[in-house]
């Protein structure tokens, strides 16, 4: 490949060429190999990173490593499939992925960065079900009886955690919580743990009012018969 840049060494603009070589970096010390782009003036033969080069090279040694040792084993997928009960082609499909490629992954192939995420998220029941309820129509009954039955799909229905419960609250109730989350100084889902876990948790349910609990906790926290109160924050 040809085209034109200009050359330090020569002080001029230069056609050049891009070479591709495999080179070795030290990333958390370890050793990786990646393949380098570089251009090389076609007249005095200087080597360089081109605009644009160093930041190609930095992203693929980077990938390099988290192939070589952030990339999922092929014992751990083939657990984190069984916690859903899904075949190979199911979980596949509730993921997005091609038909064959959860088998290429469990027979020691390694993941892309997208899938190494989309793998990391569906470790989470609740993501997972998310991912189930929009590609469910993907897979056959059988297959959907089965994941429904699973140990990690009903943990993601017995409390599907904080998001859930954002997405039921009003705007005025989130930014009540937030504001008491940051007048206290703490996060969010800590100041929610703490009105769970001592007296205020009586005026967390009044922010509550009305929500109905998901399956496994089955409870409809209603307060409207009682006047409301100040909300207090536990120092």
């Amino acid at each position: 490949m040809s085209n034109r840049l200009p050359c330090s060494r020569c002080g001029v603009t230069r056609d050049i060429e891009i070479i591709e070589r495999v080179e070795q970096v030290t990333i958390k010390g370890r050793e990786v190999s990646y393949k380098a782009h570089y251009s090389r003036c076609l007249t005095c033969g200087d080597e360089f990173e081109a605009p644009g080069q160093l930041d190609t090279n930095l992203d693929a040694a980077r990938e390099a490593y988290a192939r070589l040792y952030e990339a999922p084993s092929p014992e751990a997928l083939v657990s984190l499939r069984a916690c859903y009960n899904a075949s190979q082609k199911a979980f596949g499909a509730i993921l997005g992925f091609g038909e064959l490629t959860m088998n290429g992954y469990e027979s020691g192939g390694t993941p892309d960065s997208t899938n190494r995420l989309l793998l990391k998220l569906a470790a989470d029941p609740c993501t997972f079900k998310a991912m189930y309820d929009i590609n469910s129509g993907k897979i056959g009954m059988t297959q959907r009886r089965r994941i429904e039955e699973s140990p990690g799909y009903k943990a993601a229905s017995s409390w599907e955690g904080l998001e859930a419960l954002s997405r039921e609250l009003t705007e005025l109730q989130r930014v009540k919580v937030e504001e008491c989350a940051t007048r206290a100084g703490r996060t969010v889902p800590e100041q929610v743990a703490r009105y769970v876990g001592d007296s205020s948790f009586r005026d967390y349910s009044r922010l509550m009012e009305g929500i109905s609990w998901s399956t496994g906790v089955a409870q409809v926290i209603d307060m409207k018969s009682e006047a409301p109160a100040p909300l207090s924050v536990a120092s």
